[in-house]
């Protein structure tokens, strides 16, 4: 009797260990109540793997204006910062842009990709050089944007038809390939410093590849995208700035504006996070942001 008591607790324990491999255990939505003078909650997002075979969910950090709403909403993607945790709080908090969104009254949500933070699923580093790594690496990315976008639609402090995707550096190359598959109701596209072949690394047979990435991912957006660099980008010079966004504007009719922005300093890449940011590109966004979400 206790052989087969003991059998059936390891077959249980199996089971469970089965299940929680195919799907998430955690609670899914709003998880912690507002705090401070930004309505700051976290929330837990849940998403169907691309093959089906169960659901991971991805940590949202949200901030709100005062009063009930609903509200348009901003959804800001991070970039590929190697050195955050793979099972702890990763805070990307970039404040002086949440609090610039929020004076115009979105709402906005600092979604944490797949395997950062407390983010559930596995962070996978592209190799240099490991192009269809990297394509692999950008379809889930968009599949895990793209799924955030329409559970947050569904909430109802959120205007479901105007909607706006933003990204910083990795991110904003993330948002780019997400707007072929963008949920309807995504208005527009904001890429800080998105880029492909850094100045460092640049050859004539990289940038063509970038190019060629570019390329593929802007083939037949309808969405209208807005490029943001400095001019003295660490990684990218307004010249591989250029090749980029020509790229990806050449197979596609929507409207498309790069903007190169004047920056003092050594290093542009961070615009998009200073706490002085939106002094410098606040106009340029501002006058995005009236055409395609007035």
């Amino acid at each position: 009797m206790g052989s087969v008591t003991s059998f059936v607790v390891l077959l249980f324990l199996f089971s469970a260990q089965v299940s929680l491999a195919q799907s998430s255990y955690l609670t899914v939505g709003r998880i912690s109540e507002p705090l401070g003078e930004l309505n700051m909650h976290v929330w837990r997002v849940p998403v169907e793997l691309e093959d089906c075979s169960g659901t991971i969910t991805l940590e949202a950090t949200v901030f709100k204006p005062d009063g009930e709403g609903p509200f348009p909403l901003t959804v800001i993607i991070h970039g590929a910062a190697r050195n955050a945790p793979h099972d702890g709080p990763y805070d990307f908090r970039p404040d002086a842009a949440i609090r610039w969104f929020l004076a115009r009254g979105y709402a906005v949500a600092v979604v944490i990709r797949r395997g950062y933070g407390r983010s559930e699923g596995k962070r996978f580093v592209v190799p240099d050089g490991d192009a269809a790594g990297l394509i692999k690496v950008l379809e889930e990315r968009v599949h895990d944007i793209n799924s955030s976008v329409r559970y947050f639609q569904d909430q109802p402090f959120v205007v479901a038809e105007n909607v706006i995707l933003l990204g910083f550096s990795a991110g904003g190359n993330s948002v780019l390939a997400a707007s072929r598959r963008a949920p309807k109701g995504v208005r527009g596209v904001i890429a800080f410093a998105p880029g492909a072949v850094a100045i460092d690394d640049y050859s004539a047979r990289d940038l063509e590849q970038g190019e060629r990435w570019f390329r593929m991912f802007g083939a037949g957006t309808t969405l209208p995208t807005l490029w943001v660099y400095a001019e003295n980008e660490e990684f990218y010079s307004p010249m591989l700035a250029r090749s980029f966004f020509k790229a990806y504007t050449s197979e596609s009719d929507a409207e498309q504006e790069l903007a190169i922005l004047p920056l003092e300093g050594e290093n542009g890449h961070d615009l998009f996070l200073r706490d002085e940011g939106p002094k410098i590109w606040g106009p340029v966004v501002a006058s995005f942001l009236e055409r395609v979400a007035p």
